[in-house]
């Protein structure tokens, strides 16, 4: 496979989407919540605490399950059967919320003061920083290559 993973095949595409994405998300989330719960059980004093951040990340992760769960179960099945004129609806469904995940995001950098450290802060906040980073970086990649490759050409597929 090409490096270039717009380059792929339709199937290699939600492959590397279900392997790079959707597994990682997976595995990121629980880790953010269980360290924006220390943050906020032990510097909930601070000014520049982000309270309500573990909820809002938990929100997220429920979301994004439900979403990659119809992705899964649902889009990329049909897609990959060659149902791609079908997928009109459920590609619209997917990206509206792909919309309310980036929503979601803005609310994370607001909670976060765009992930500004406070002076001297502890090793896991800068790690819930580091991590929050890193997971805001790959949702936005996630949402793109849906967006703008895999759903572009399914649709143009069908225009077609």
């Amino acid at each position: 496979m090409s490096n270039d993973i717009t380059q792929a095949s339709t199937e290699e595409l939600i492959e590397h989407i279900l392997t790079r994405f959707h597994d990682t998300h997976r595995d990121q989330l629980p880790e953010l919540i269980q360290l924006s719960e220390r943050v906020e059980r032990v510097h909930g004093g601070h000014t520049e605490c982000p309270a309500g951040l573990a909820a809002h990340l938990r929100q997220m992760q429920e979301e994004l399950e439900t979403h990659m769960a119809k992705e899964e179960q649902i889009l990329f099945p049909m897609i990959t059967r060659g149902m791609g004129a079908m997928a009109g609806g459920p590609i619209a469904v997917m990206q509206s919320e792909h919309e309310e995940h980036a929503a979601a995001l803005n609310e994370l950098a607001k909670l976060t003061n765009n992930l500004t450290l406070p002076e001297g802060a502890c090793g896991s906040w800068q790690r819930l920083y580091r991590g929050i980073a890193a997971f805001r970086d790959d949702l936005s990649n996630h949402i793109g290559l849906e967006n703008d490759v895999l759903f572009a050409r399914v649709t143009e597929r069908t225009a077609g």
